[in-house]
């Protein structure tokens, strides 16, 4: 028999190394990014083409290296920052230069190009899929220049399951953005189709939390960073600074939060669920804050191995590094809570009731209030019986009163059925909503101005990317400079500024997961609509109204519940009622 085991060839082990490394362009720009920081480097430029697949060039104006480091750096398991097993406990670098140099040289065509500060000439390496071509010197500024072209070009089945364009481009920007974030002291410009695209200048500042808070406000936007709660913390061997929403300004996607460790995005456990504790007494389930944290460690109390790309961390402490997040977030809030005044109180619950839903209550004939939808009941009168409909929720009914100032009793055919008067107009409206929306581009109306929406970016670019999706809902998105969105048109349910910011911020969260459709997240849309304007708990309605409610939830196509799933309607049949009161039969 032949052997089962056999050795991989080292060409097929470079390969495999590479890709638990290289998982897309962004994976490689991230590398180089860091290569260069690590160099001492002040400015950093990129430039792609092809969304980093023809082309991913990195230049820096750091350290540079001389021949025989720029050959070597091309080798598996070649590095500057190790020597043994001891420095792993203490590197304060982001990587080991070679080894992402090696990971990405082996699944692309690779041009290194390195000079020393006070060296005369420059050197140039050249490799293909792992193997040096080329070795000679070049005129070279101070610095590096990694040039990449034809990424994945031997490995098609990882080229195959690259996304789209406009993905993977947000991609790439959001690393640039990441690392912008965490290094504000240096400067970083990136070009793309050889036209400049986004530019962050070193930050001014000489105070850590305002360099910080400059270059935050540079990234996510001035209107984003201003309305950021700030806490700071610093004691030997710890320093930490976070920006966080109020609780009044809570945003529908999760995506604005960004983790720095010891200068590292990093995705962590214990960060995630004290960001979360220190908010779950001011927080709904659908609404999260916009967060960007810096902490720094010492190196021997985090381990950023846990995966090959270094993105997930364990912290040796973990719980009180939970604990401190937790603090540190509780002091921002505290001291950012402001009372409202009586007046501004008094206007947002007018603002609100104006476009309410209010069974049998006429309202302005106004194209953008509610009358708009033909929201206002009409008299109540007798809906036929419909075959298999129970006999409890067939006419005649008798209103008999409301409990609570939220629940409505009916009797009918000798049983009670109660309404959960919100949770049944939120109904009536959000199938209302939906059936608008879901007629599209007819209903669409274009904005008198165009409503400006600030993501950043890499957010912008990710929405772009799904710009003719959007339009078949009914939704026009334009660009509107670097990091702006403007939206040009919309459903015509969506009358509020408010409303269409939420959806965009939801499109966000939704449209990231390829399993998710745009059609889902406008369903979340409306229904967050139908939940903010439908009647609410504890406000009194009449008879007539009541019974209104009741024949407009018999039309919708699921009256048993909201539509973020709580029940609608209990009922007790007269044969429930009977065996509560242990009758032998009905009444």
């Amino acid at each position: 028999m032949s052997p089962r085991i056999r050795l991989l060839s080292p060409s097929v082990s470079s390969l495999i190394a590479a890709g638990e490394v290289i998982e897309r362009p962004a994976s490689a720009l991230k590398e180089l990014i860091e290569n260069s920081l690590d160099a001492g480097a002040r400015r950093i430029s990129v430039e792609v083409a092809g969304a980093g697949r023809k082309l991913l060039r990195v230049s820096d104006d750091g350290r540079g290296m001389d021949p025989e480091d720029c050959a070597l750096a091309l080798e598996r398991h070649a590095t500057s920052k190790i020597a043994g097993i001891a420095d792993l406990d203490a590197l304060s670098t982001f990587g080991f230069r070679g080894e992402a140099l090696f990971a990405i040289a082996a699944v692309s065509k690779m041009t290194l190009t390195s000079a020393l500060k006070d060296g005369k000439n420059g050197w140039r390496v050249e490799a293909e899929a792992g193997k040096v071509t080329r070795s000679s010197p070049a005129a070279a500024a101070a610095g590096t220049t990694v040039e990449i072209r034809d990424l994945f070009f031997n490995t098609p089945a990882r080229l195959k399951f690259l996304r789209s364009d406009s993905f993977e481009t947000s991609r790439l920007i959001l690393a640039l953005e990441e690392a912008a974030l965490a290094n504000p002291e240096a400067g970083f410009s990136y070009k793309s189709e050889g036209r400049k695209a986004l530019s962050f200048a070193p930050a001014a500042s000489r105070d850590p939390l305002e360099r910080r808070r400059e270059r935050l406000a540079a990234v996510l936007g001035r209107e984003t960073a201003e309305g950021l709660a700030c806490s700071a913390f610093e004691r030997p061997g710890l320093k930490a600074w976070i920006f966080v929403s109020t609780p009044g300004s809570l945003v529908p996607t999760r995506s604005i939060q960004h983790w720095l460790v010891n200068k590292r995005p990093v995705q962590s456990r214990a960060l995630q669920q004290a960001l979360y504790r220190a908010f779950r007494d001011v927080r709904s389930r659908d609404r999260h804050p916009v967060c960007v944290a810096h902490l720094e460690v010492p190196p021997d109390q985090v381990d950023v191995n846990v995966h090959p790309g270094k993105r997930e961390i364990r912290f040796k402490r973990e719980r009180d590094i939970h604990e401190l997040v937790v603090d540190l977030i509780a002091r921002a809030l505290a001291g950012q809570q402001s009372p409202r005044s009586a007046s501004s109180e008094a206007f947002s619950i007018v603002a609100e009731r104006q476009h309410a839903y209010h069974p049998g209550k006429a309202t302005t004939k106004d194209s953008f209030q509610e009358s708009h939808l033909d929201l206002c009941m009409r008299p109540a009168e007798t809906i036929s019986n419909q075959p298999g409909t129970p006999g409890w929720f067939r006419p005649p009914y008798r209103y008999l009163g409301q409990i609570e100032g939220s629940f409505l009793v009916f009797e009918a055919s000798g049983g009670l059925f109660v309404l959960d008067q919100h949770a049944a107009a939120e109904r009536v409206l959000f199938e209302r909503y939906l059936g608008r929306v879901r007629e599209g581009g007819r209903l669409c109306q274009p904005l008198m101005l165009p409503l400006p929406v600030e993501l950043g970016a890499s957010r912008q670019k990710q929405l772009l990317g799904h710009k003719e999706r959007l339009a078949a809902l009914g939704f026009g998105i334009e660009p509107f400079g670097k990091t702006v969105l403007h939206v040009v048109s919309a459903p015509d349910i969506f009358h509020k500024e408010a409303d269409l910011k939420e959806m965009v911020l939801r499109l966000l969260d939704h449209l990231a997961d390829p399993g998710h459709a745009a059609v889902d997240v406008v369903r979340d849309a409306a229904a967050t609509i139908a939940c903010k304007r439908a009647v609410k708990a504890h406000d009194l309605l009449t008879e007539r109204e009541a019974l209104r409610l009741l024949e407009d939830l018999k039309a919708c196509a699921n009256g048993t519940c909201c539509p973020h799933g709580r029940p609608a309607m209990m009922a007790l049949t007269r044969d429930e009622l009977a065996r509560r009161f242990d009758r032998s039969g009905a009444v």
